[in-house]
């Protein structure tokens, strides 16, 4: 009986210790799991919000490309939103930073680096860390593509734009080349008597909508006129229509409203405003006894503004370092002598200078009419001409360079024997009128996510 006993009573400990060791080890399997769930959830935590630092990072320097400009940021780094888009280092622009971003989430941080492949074009890239307690980390590294489109050519890549629904460009014995653009009508184009206009292709550049005549009505040429360009585009010629189309002219063209300038209104951005804060506006009074005191004058200012007509006459020359404004119209070498009295005169022809200064805005902008004549001797102009009203040119006897552009609602040429040249540089239109090169708007061409 006893020994019954100790049988049953080693069998029972023994399926106990046997029992027992098996919650041991559901135990210890149970606490693993839990644990390596926790370690997982963890774990996903701890990368959605090294993703979420990531995606902070790029916001950042979204941020950045969008405000960041000189004289503004005094985070130490580079201005982004200029080196971005300027010119020349903007082709190879590149910067970085650190973030500590303990405030988000406890021993994080983030590293940004962007590096432009071409201007307004860079690749950002966010690497993103949280320190763990066992001395390890979480890493997200996010990238993305951003970029700014080009502002449109306002002029249609025109370096001659003429606005006006029912004036002409009319060429009368007139002479004009124009370079790497295009001349343009909303009306006609009209080559009377022996004028010259020929339109250049520049071969060393790829761009196709160089070197186009196009009018919205007719082109007319007179039987000993001449026109040399890559293409015509109007309604009674549009050969070859492709060139036209290539250019962005329908065959026949379109019409292409008149770029407007901001004269004098309010807005702190117009030129008299602009004019008043510099304390550079000038009556048509104030601004002849500016001429004649000094027979070789030279405006410094980023804008000058005069209310009234200003004339240039009796050997006087004008150099202008940036923006030249007049409600009236401006004229150039139409009188040979200026007399203040019998005894007080000087006579001899008249000279106009525009200088371009890096970041500003160059021309001679009129609310009537631009006018030269016989007696202009010289005229070189880095920047915009503008004329809500007339551009004219009657009898000039020198040669006349324009680095930027024509705007007027008219243009009459009339025996033009040396040439009237004109480049195009939509720069230098752009910054005239107050158009960006670039669009403010940065565009994303994609995230992508990488480990």
């Amino acid at each position: 009986m006893k020994k019954n006993n100790f049988k049953q009573k080693s069998f029972i400990s023994i399926a106990t210790l046997i029992i027992a060791s098996v919650l041991l080890l559901l135990g210890i399997y149970f606490l693993n799991f839990v644990l390596s769930e926790m370690r997982i959830v963890d774990s996903h935590t701890k990368a959605s919000q090294a993703y979420y630092l990531a995606e902070a990072g790029i916001n950042e320097a979204i941020w950045k490309l969008k405000n960041d400009h000189k004289g503004v940021s005094e985070d130490g780094d580079k201005a982004w939103a200029d080196e971005f888009i300027k010119e020349p280092n903007c082709e190879s622009f590149s910067d970085s930073f650190t973030r500590n971003t303990d405030y988000l989430y406890p021993n994080s941080s983030y590293s940004v680096s962007i590096q432009n492949s071409s201007c307004a074009r860079g690749e950002i890239v966010v690497v993103a860390y949280i320190n763990l307690p066992n001395g390890s980390r979480v890493q997200r590294r996010v990238k993305t593509k951003a970029f700014k489109t080009i502002n449109p050519s306002p002029t249609r890549n025109s370096g001659v734009f003429a606005g006006g629904e029912t004036d002409s460009i009319d060429f009368l014995a007139g002479y004009m080349n124009i370079y790497d653009g295009n001349i343009f009508s909303n009306y006609n184009i009209n080559l009377d008597l022996v004028s010259t206009l020929r339109a250049y292709d520049d071969p060393e550049t790829e761009d196709i909508e160089e070197g186009k005549v196009a009018a919205v009505n007719y082109i007319n040429k007179s039987l000993f006129s001449t026109i040399v360009s890559t293409g015509r585009c109007a309604k009674n010629v549009c050969n070859p229509s492709q060139a036209c189309i290539d250019a962005g002219f329908t065959c026949p063209p379109s019409r292409i409203s008149m770029p407007m300038i901001d004269f004098d209104s309010s807005d702190p951005n117009s030129y008299k405003s602009k004019a008043q804060a510099a304390g550079t506006v000038y009556t048509a009074q104030q601004f002849e006894n500016l001429l004649w005191g000094n027979k070789n004058l030279t405006l410094n200012n980023p804008v000058t503004y005069v209310t009234g007509p200003i004339e240039l006459k009796g050997e006087q020359t004008l150099t202008v370092n940036g923006v030249l404004v007049a409600d009236g119209t401006i004229s150039i070498g139409e009188n040979f002598c200026w007399y203040k009295s019998l005894f007080q005169f000087r006579c001899g022809n008249s000279r106009l200078i525009v200088n371009h200064q890096e970041g500003y805005p160059s021309g001679v902008l009129t609310k009537k009419r631009i006018e030269a004549g016989l007696y202009a001797d010289r005229i070189d102009v880095d920047g915009l001409l503008y004329a809500s009203d007339e551009f004219s040119l009657v009898s000039m006897p020198s040669v006349f360079n324009i680095n930027g552009g024509i705007i007027a609602r008219k243009l009459t040429l009339v025996s033009i024997w040396q040439a009237l040249n004109v480049t195009l540089n939509n720069d230098f239109i752009r910054e005239a009128i107050g158009i960006p090169e670039y669009s403010p708007i940065i565009q994303i061409e994609h995230w992508e996510e990488l480990y």
